[in-house]
């Protein structure tokens, strides 16, 4: 059986140049994850939209039809329109309570199964893993609380999160698995996913900058930035390859 490898993130120093520059990126990185929601969102309130617009004007053609009235039908319609009411109030709360997390100022208290859920909530408005992927979480009661900035707790747990499903778009298998536990003093996130893996010529440049398997449309950022985020707060990242399956941790001092 393959041991768990420890990623050492400070083995790769970066030119002062590119040191400002990656430093940039980060902050401007932070206040631009929502956008990337964006289509997904759109997509899904478009859908809800269209029944509900749809199911409305059978609703007011029914009732316009005076004596001729079927009640059962009516309510059934009106339930279908309250219904898809719900779903959108659901997705624009979503969306606003993360850009409210993101926004504050000050370190706060991270409760992190409450992160993980809200992460995930968002996560279904990507239509691949709407569609494709299963998604099963296993997390710890009563965990500790965290302290920092919600955004780079966020950020830093769904940019490996994000690396996991990306790396299952071409895996006849999509599973991704999330769990935490406590262990002594601190917490683990588990990310597990049934994609691609990693050859061993790869695993030597994890978290380095621009550093991709993953073709023009990625730019090898999404971990080096997640340990960016992360290492400050004294975290440290171990990952395993096996059977066409990867498995990243997140250790957390409490």
């Amino acid at each position: 059986m393959a041991q768990q490898k420890e990623v050492f993130l400070g083995k790769h120093p970066l030119d002062p140049l590119m040191e400002n520059l990656v430093s940039a990126y980060v902050q401007r990185y932070r206040h631009a994850a929502v956008g990337s929601l964006t289509e997904g969102i759109v997509h899904n309130l478009n859908g809800a939209l269209q029944i509900l617009s749809m199911q409305t004007e059978l609703l007011q053609g029914s009732l316009m039809r005076q004596g001729e009235v079927d009640i059962p039908s009516v309510y059934q319609k009106a339930g279908q329109c309250f219904e898809q009411i719900q779903k959108m109030k659901t997705t624009l709360e979503g969306l606003v309570q993360k850009g409210i997390h993101d926004d504050l100022e000050e370190p706060q208290r991270i409760h992190l199964n409450e992160l993980l859920e809200e992460e995930l909530s968002l996560l279904k408005h990507n239509l691949f893993v709407k569609h494709q992927i299963v998604v099963r979480k296993d997390f710890a009661p009563r965990l500790p609380p965290l302290h920092g900035y919600y955004i780079d707790f966020s950020l830093g747990v769904s940019n490996l999160i994000r690396n996991s499903v990306e790396a299952m778009e071409e895996s006849p298998q999509k599973e991704l698995t999330l769990t935490t536990e406590k262990q002594g003093h601190q917490i683990n996130v588990q990310i597990r996913d049934t994609g691609c893996g990693l050859s061993e010529e790869a695993q030597a440049h994890l978290f380095r900058p621009f550093f991709t398997t993953k073709g023009r449309n990625h730019f090898g950022l999404g971990l080096f930035i997640s340990g960016r985020i992360l290492v400050p707060y004294g975290a440290s990242f171990r990952y395993h390859f096996q059977n066409g399956e990867t498995t990243f941790w997140i250790n957390l001092p409490v």
